[in-house]
C-alpha cells in the first residue's frame, strides 16, 4: 500500500521495493508508505492506447485474462462480496481516519455501514487509456513472469479503480482484485505517453514492480498455506493460533487489507534480544485521525504460555513500542520498508526477485532462503 503524492516520474526499479529505508534510521510505516509512492507515481505503462483493447494481439495470446471492473462490478466486489468481513471488524478510530470525519455521536455499527457506503461511492470506471496503459504492463512482462514465477504468469489479473479519497489513496488488494487509486491510473497513462513519445515504449521495464507487489497479495490471500513456509522458515515468524488481542488493540488497530491476519510472532532472539513481539499498525487517540499520516507501526510484546499466546500488558494497556525502535528488526529483512507484516515483506521481496530490478540482489539478507523457496513454490 502506498500513499499518492505529486512526485516526478521515476523508474519503479529503485534500490528497494517501494523504496528502502536507510539502514541506520528506519522510517515509520507512514513514511514508508509515502516514500513508496515513488513506485506508484513513477510507474510507466507499456500498453497501446487503443480504446478496444489493453494489449497487442501477440501479447494477449500469452497473457492471462486481465479484467478492469466497471463501477457497478467494482462496487459489488469491494462492498458486497459474499463472506467478506473487511468492514465488520473496523474500529471507530480507523473509520474516522478512512472517512476523514470525526463522526460525533455515531455508533460503531452505524460507522461501519457508513464507511462501506463511503467506499462504494468512491468506485470509478477505468478509461480506455487507463486500461490500455495498465494492461500493457501486464502483457509485456508475461515472458519474464513465465520464466521466473509461472504461478504469476497463469494467474488472472483483476483491477478496481477508486477515487483518491478512499483507502487513504493507497494501492491495495481485496479478494482477487488489485485496487488502484485514480492518481495511480493516471500516472500509468502519463508515463505511457512519455514512453511513446520517446520511442521506448516496447522495451521499458517501468511500471511493473507495483503490479507484481499487489498481485503477490492476491496470491497470498488465495493460498496462504503456500506462503507460510516463507514466513516461518525464511523470515523467522511463528504462527499464533489465534492472534492474541486486547480491547485496546481492537479499538486502535488499523486493518491492512493486504495483511488482515496479524497472528504472527517474531522471536527477538533472532536479532540478539529475548521474548516475542507481534508487529501491528495502530492509530493514536485523536478526535480526527488521518490515514495514513497517523499510522504507527508497532511491536506488541506477546508471551507464549504453553501454546497460549497472550498480549503482555502494563496498566491495562498492551506493552508496545515503535517498530523503528526495535534494535536489529529492520536489518533482519532484505527490504525493510514495509516490514510490519510478513505479507508485505514477501510482496516487496518477491517483486524484486521476480523482476531482478535490484543490483546484487543475492547479497541482501535472507535472499538465499527466499530464492530457494520461490523457485519451488512459484512454479
Amino acid at each position: 500500500m502506498t500513499r499518492p503524492r505529486p512526485l516526478p516520474p521515476t523508474p519503479d526499479e529503485p534500490a528497494a521495493p517501494g523504496a528502502p529505508r536507510r539502514a541506520a534510521a528506519h522510517r515509520s510505516r507512514r513514511q514508508a508508505l509515502q516514500h513508496g509512492w515513488r513506485l506508484a507515481a513513477g510507474v510507466a505503462a507499456l500498453g497501446l492506447p487503443r480504446a478496444a483493447a489493453w494489449a497487442g494481439e501477440e501479447a494477449a495470446a500469452t497473457a492471462p485474462a486481465a479484467t478492469f471492473l466497471d463501477r457497478p462490478a467494482g462496487v459489488g466486489a469491494l462492498t458486497q462480496a459474499a463472506g467478506d468481513t473487511y468492514y465488520d471488524t473496523m474500529g471507530l478510530l480507523e473509520i474516522r481516519a478512512r472517512m476523514n470525519a470525526a463522526l460525533p455521536g455515531v455508533a460503531l455499527a452505524e460507522a461501519r455501514q457508513a464507511v462501506r457506503a463511503y467506499d462504494a461511492a468512491a468506485v470509478e470506471s477505468f478509461s480506455d487509456e487507463e486500461r490500455a496503459a495498465i494492461g500493457g504492463v501486464v502483457a509485456r512482462m508475461q515472458p519474464l513472469l513465465a520464466e521466473r514465477a509461472p504461478l504469476y504468469a497463469r494467474t488472472p489479473w483483476s483491477f478496481v479503480k477508486l477515487a483518491d479519497r478512499a483507502e487513504g489513496g493507497m494501492p491495495h488488494t481485496r479478494g482477487p482484485h488489485i485496487v488502484l487509486p485514480a492518481a495511480v491510473c493516471q500516472a500509468y497513462v502519463r508515463m505511457q505517453r512519455e514512453l511513446q513519445a520517446s520511442g521506448t515504449l516496447a522495451g521499458s521495464p517501468r511500471g511493473r514492480n507495483l503490479l507484481v507487489h499487489e498481485q503477490t497479495h492476491v496470491l497470498e490471500r488465495a493460498d496462504p498455506a503456500r506462503f507460510e513456509p516463507l514466513f516461518t522458515e525464511v523470515f523467522g515468524f511463528t504462527r499464533m493460533r489465534p492472534a492474541p488481542s486486547t480491547p485496546w488493540l481492537d479499538a486502535h488497530r488499523v486493518i491492512n487489507p493486504d495483511g488482515p491476519d496479524v497472528a504472527w510472532a517474531f522471536a527477538l532472539e533472532r536479532i540478539g534480544g529475548s521474548g516475542w513481539v507481534m508487529p501491528d499498525v495502530t492509530l493514536p487517540d485523536l478526535a480526527q485521525p488521518h490515514m495514513p499520516k497517523d499510522f504507527r507501526a508497532v511491536a506488541v510484546d506477546v508471551v507464549n504460555a504453553d501454546g497460549n499466546w497472550q498480549v503482555a500488558q502494563a496498566a491495562g494497556k498492551p506493552r508496545l513500542r515503535d517498530l523503528d525502535d526495535l534494535p536489529g528488526y529492520h536489518a533482519h529483512f532484505p527490504f525493510p520498508d514495509e516490514d510490519f507484516h510478513p505479507n508485505e515483506i514477501a510482496a516487496v521481496l518477491l517483486a524484486h526477485w521476480i523482476l531482478q530490478d535490484v543490483p546484487d540482489l543475492a547479497r541482501h539478507a535472507l535472499m538465499d532462503g527466499a530464492a530457494a523457496w520461490a523457485r519451488s513454490a512459484l512454479r
